[in-house]
């Protein structure tokens, strides 16, 4: 047997023992090694000795099976492994395995891919092999440049460097989604380094935590508005082209002010604008009037707001991490270097062929920018392979460069390369000529499918896509970055804009393209091309790189000549694709998951069509709200308003509305409400008694968050309240938002932690839950992290740090142990007043002018000064906690006080989040001026 090791296990307590059962495993003597699986699980342990286990996997590449050593359990104690992560272990149950052939084969994974030089694994969300490139990279020190190809695992590699970093650190990339994801990959496996403090950061968020800025970013399609409604000029009919100069050059380019002024942009070079010189006073009345734009409207220019926030940035972070770093302008990339302690500790990951912002990225430029700092720039690596598209689809991309680097010459030397698949799937590439035959057969086989999307280069193209096709997945390319499908159809998009293909493939001869691709700067200075027609090709190399695995490429002029570079030839012989369906809950995934990527249009398209009205979007929806509400109106003015309003309202369980209609009697929306608030009462007592059937009637009508009229809880809180774990996984499977507050503010974690308080500390709650009931709630019920403002500022608490248990415990019982303290100091003044009473009495004294008792405990109950948690308040819950939930370390008294102490709102610390208020010695409540969501 084959045995490969995870990078971080430790084996030193036990290497006498380890070094012998590895023997065992690898000769395949199972008796010997005693190999067990672990009930419940795709874990197996092998026996050290009498006290202590050796934890593992089994896997498959290439044929052949190998075991993956993962950890070494001290003890017997389960409890403690960071991978069984507080299962439940009986180690009576256990399996035992005899010999390979008893392996269950769904325990035994498929790997994507493995060295087999290498005798270690790295670890996130699934095994890691690096190959020999990525290995290097991984042992090279900071400051480091890595450049690789979408699906080159650039990210995966950039994370796994992260672990290696000590002290506070930040991880920041232009997208939110991005950001999202990289944080549940780095904490998968309950991954912890107690040696660090991560930011996981979207640039907004960044901008966010050194000042929130007032209004919102201004978008493209705010400004092509303001362009449409307010710029009349021949001279300049895309407003694309204008956006991209705005950005990317007269603001994004420049990091010593906060725009170039007029003689500053006139004697830019050639290449360093998109325009001519003879263009540019032109260009630059139009930017003067989109700067007097700005002043009078609620938008800001994020780039001119990052030069103005670098008199604000604090040098805050020992490591920073910034990924798709072609995304963002010099500026905004200023704004972050700016904030390391050292200037040089950092780096920078993406890839300068899926440009389709605008920014007029190069590495070029990027190195420019620390030039004055004489960095060592040997530290820039290439990642040439590819782990996510086929081999048909790498081969496509690789002429595509081919065609790039031939026609313009290379930005730079780090973006002259090729892709090499490793991928084991061939995949293929179709031509077809457009015509509404293949379009209708087309459609009618994929529409129903979550494997296939359809891709067009602007929303003006995505309209007329969705006359012949019917499926929600239609993304213009700007959408489309970060996406990944099975297969992608490509509608016209070199047919729309043939001219400017042509011009990209002016000069470009197909045996020049035999070539390999070669570092070689335009012959000409003056051409300009490059920067016109960047994001075509940039555009259709984004295109390509979103399969995985199958191309369809629809055109209407199926002979224009980049088809005969790219050596793509015509489909005669009809579609060979098998009509292809995915079900309900299929589709329900890909909405959650388009939706946190920022794809809200695509998401409510799929909801609507499974709800089975025609979609309309969010501006349609508000402008039809307006109509059918208005109370001035009769009913039969607007009654088919209405009844479309009632429609839309209803798919898109937006109770609020149909309440509104049932205000004004419209009839179908009276009863509508009635039958919602009959289910509201019944809602707490299905979960009570665990009635699933009930309960899926109750999600399918009104969907899995929809509350009950006690205390507006969700069915989930309901089912945390109740402690019924079976409801609770009923409800988890189906996707419930662990983000939403009851009408007392708690999230469902929150009332988890609030009812194992009020059972087993204060003895309130006899029906609460025990600790072992929070342990099965807990993991499945944290957020990702919990979002603080304070001074106008943003402090973002992952869900790994102990600040982040503290505010939720303190959220969940502070009022509670307060009033608890009130009620007590009552009774010590009720007991005080009567033993003064009795000692009047008792020794004859003048009667003592009449106490205002009432008034004394009113002012009690309504003082908030004096009255926190005391540390025992802290200890005696946290104490209980098991290691799935905080590891030992975190529970100690000097632990506990210390995150207490240094987030004090009074204390003078570099790090101090300002959580905290402390009421005396050893006495603490939340910030009052803390503002919190989730």
């Amino acid at each position: 047997m084959n045995l490969i090791y995870y990078n971080e296990l430790d084996y030193s307590k036990v290497t006498k023992q380890f070094k012998k059962v590895e023997k065992f495993l690898a000769n395949n003597d199972f008796q010997s090694a005693d190999i067990k699986k672990i009930t419940n699980t795709d874990y197996y342990r092998a026996r050290l000795d009498i006290k202590n286990r050796l934890l593992f996997k089994f896997a498959k590449y290439d044929g052949r099976t190998y075991i993956l050593l993962l950890e070494v359990i001290l003890n017997h104690d389960y409890d403690k492994s960071k991978f069984l992560n507080g299962t439940t272990v009986n180690e009576d149950k256990f399996q035992v395995i005899e010999n390979e052939k008893n392996l269950p084969k769904e325990d035994v994974k498929q790997l994507v891919y493995l060295n087999k030089n290498r005798k270690h694994f790295n670890l996130l969300d699934k095994i890691i092999s690096f190959d020999d490139a990525q290995d290097e990279i991984y042992s090279l020190p900071t400051p480091l440049i890595i450049i690789g190809s979408a699906g080159s695992g650039k990210t995966i590699l950039t994370l796994e460097k992260l672990k290696k970093l000590h002290g506070n650190v930040a991880y920041i990339s232009l997208s939110s989604y991005l950001v999202e994801n990289a944080q549940n990959i780095y904490y998968s496996n309950n991954y912890e380094n107690p040696k660090q403090e991560i930011d996981f950061l979207s640039f907004n968020e960044y901008i966010a935590s050194i000042r929130i800025p007032k209004g919102s970013e201004l978008q493209y399609r705010n400004f092509e508005q303001w362009f449409i409604k307010h710029i009349h000029t021949s001279k300049f009919s895309e407003p694309y082209r204008l956006f991209e100069e705005f950005k990317g050059v007269l603001t994004g380019s420049v990091t010593e002010s906060k725009y170039l002024l007029r003689a500053e942009y006139l004697k830019l070079g050639v290449k360093q604008s998109i325009f001519t010189k003879n263009q540019r006073d032109g260009v630059y009345d139009i930017f003067e009037k989109y700067l007097k734009f700005l002043e009078q409207s609620p938008w800001y220019d994020i780039n001119m707001l990052s030069f103005e926030y670098l008199k604000l940035v604090e040098k805050r972070y020992d490591f920073v991490v910034v990924d798709e770093v072609q995304d963002i302008t010099l500026v905004q990339l200023k704004l972050i270097i700016n904030s390391l302690k050292t200037y040089n500790k950092f780096i920078l990951s993406g890839d300068s062929n899926q440009i389709v912002h605008p920014n007029f990225f190069s590495w070029s430029k990027i190195k420019t920018l620390f030039y004055k700092s004489q960095f060592n720039f040997s530290f820039t690596r290439i990642l040439k392979t590819n782990y996510r598209n086929s081999q048909q689809v790498t081969g496509l991309s690789n002429t595509l460069l081919k065609i790039k680097n031939t026609r313009f010459g290379s930005i730079d030397k780090e973006s002259t390369y090729l892709i090499d698949s490793v991928s084991e799937k061939k995949g293929s590439v179709f031509l077809y000529q457009d015509n509404n035959k293949l379009k209708k057969q087309l459609n009618s086989k994929t529409q129903a499918s979550t494997k296939f999307a359809v891709l067009v280069m602007n929303n003006k193209d995505k309209k007329l896509a969705q006359r012949a096709f019917k499926t929600p997945l239609i993304f213009s390319i700007q959408e489309a970055k970060g996406l990944e499908y099975e297969n992608i159809i490509l509608l016209n998009f070199i047919s729309d804009y043939e001219k400017e293909f042509f011009e990209i493939t002016r000069g470009v001869t197909s045996d020049i393209l035999d070539d390999e691709i070669k570092y070689a700067r335009a012959r000409n200075k003056e051409d300009k091309d490059l920067e016109v027609y960047k994001f075509f090709i940039n555009s259709l190399y984004v295109a390509f790189t979103r399969s995985v695995q199958n191309l369809h490429i629809i055109e209407s002029n199926k002979n224009h000549r980049i088809f005969e570079l790219l050596k793509l030839k015509e489909i005669n012989t009809g579609l060979n694709i098998q009509t292809q369906k995915s079900d309900e809950q299929e589709w329900l995934e890909e909405a959650d998951k388009l939706e946190k990527q920022g794809k809200i249009e695509q998401a409510q398209q799929i909801r609507d069509k499974i709800a089975g009205v025609k979609y309309i979007s969010d501006e349609e929806f508000e402008k039809l709200k307006e109509i059918a509400l208005d109370k001035s109106k009769t009913e039969q003015e607007v009654k088919r308003q209405r009844k479309d309003l009632f429609k839309y309202a209803v798919a898109r369980r937006n109770f609020e509305v149909i309440n509104n209609l049932a205000e004004l009697k419209f009839i179908r929306a009276v009863s509508f409400i009635s039958t919602l608030k009959a289910k509201q009462k019944i809602l707490a007592k299905n979960c009570r008694l665990n009635r699933k059937q009930e309960l899926a009637s109750i999600i399918k009508e009104y969907g899995v968050d929809f509350r009950s009229n006690e205390e507006l809880m969700t069915g989930l809180m309901l089912a945390v309240y109740y402690n019924s774990e079976e409801i609770f996984d009923f409800y988890i499977n189906n996707q419930a938002n662990i983000k939403l507050s009851n009408a007392n503010g708690l999230i469902p974690l929150q009332i988890a932690i609030n009812s194992t308080y009020t059972n087993i500390i204060s003895k309130e709650n006899n029906q609460g839950l025990s600790i072992a009931g929070l342990e099965k709630f807990y993991n499945k019920l944290k957020t990702q992290n919990i979002n603080c403002e304070l001074e106008n500022k943003l402090r973002k608490i992952n869900n790994q740090s102990m600040e982040y248990f503290l505010l939720h415990y303190l959220l969940s019982v502070q009022e509670h142990i307060i009033i608890r303290n009130k009620k007590e100091e009552i009774e010590r003044l009720n007991e005080t007043i009567r033993m003064q009473k009795e000692y009047e009495k008792m020794y004859r004294m003048p009667k003592q002018p009449d106490f205002d008792v009432n008034k004394a405990i009113n002012n009690i109950m309504q003082a908030d000064y004096g009255y926190g948690l005391k540390i025992d308040d802290f200890l005696k819950f946290i104490e209980k906690l098991p290691n799935s939930i905080l590891p030992e370390y975190r529970r100690k008294r000097s632990y506990v006080n210390s995150i207490l102490a240094n987030n004090e709102i009074d204390r003078n610390f570099m790090y101090n989040k300002k959580l905290f208020k402390r009421i005396d010695r050893g006495v603490y409540k939340l910030n009052p001026n803390l503002r919190v969501s989730h």
